[in-house]
């Protein structure tokens, strides 16, 4: 419900520089309210956004291999491996700062030699902005730094023994 709250914001480019530079591709079950909401994003933003209403595997995989950034916006967490699969691709979580999530994802509050992702709290439209153009701006306008990021999350070690 937060991400549809910012998908104009996302694709429009307000001439910062950072906006209106991004694709956005979202997969998910969910309630029929968000899924018309996608069809209406992929409508109105054709070639911007795309939707797969649904769950599949294997288009996860290749989803979290193709992006640049995963936006985890859980209100808790259901599950501790989405975010910790997008690592190992390079792909940066911006999660929500809730349980197993702040464990799994180093924020860049940390600094760009251990950050491994973003996290946001609160969940809501206002703080997801704000998190999402600090992600993008470092890609954007500081490309090593996001490198530098995308290389502490894959070489992350999330194996249990430890």
């Amino acid at each position: 419900d937060v991400m549809v709250q910012i998908i104009n914001w996302l694709i429009e480019d307000t001439g910062n520089g950072v906006t209106g530079r991004c694709q956005i591709v979202m997969m998910g079950n969910g309630e029929r309210q968000y899924a018309d909401a996608l069809r209406w994003a992929e409508g109105t933003y054709k070639g911007r956004v795309c939707g797969y209403v649904g769950f599949d595997p294997k288009v996860e995989h290749l989803l979290m291999g193709a992006c640049d950034l995963f936006l985890m916006p859980s209100r808790y967490e259901p599950c501790g491996l989405p975010q910790m699969y997008s690592q190992r691709y390079g792909t940066l979580p911006v999660v929500h700062a809730t349980g197993g999530l702040v464990d799994s994802v180093k924020d860049i509050s940390v600094g760009t030699e251990t950050a491994t992702g973003f996290h946001m709290t609160p969940l809501s439209p206002e703080k997801m902005q704000e998190v999402l153009y600090r992600a993008a701006e470092l890609y954007v306008k500081q490309p090593a730094e996001f490198r530098k990021m995308q290389r502490n999350a894959m070489n992350e070690d999330f194996y249990w023994p430890q």
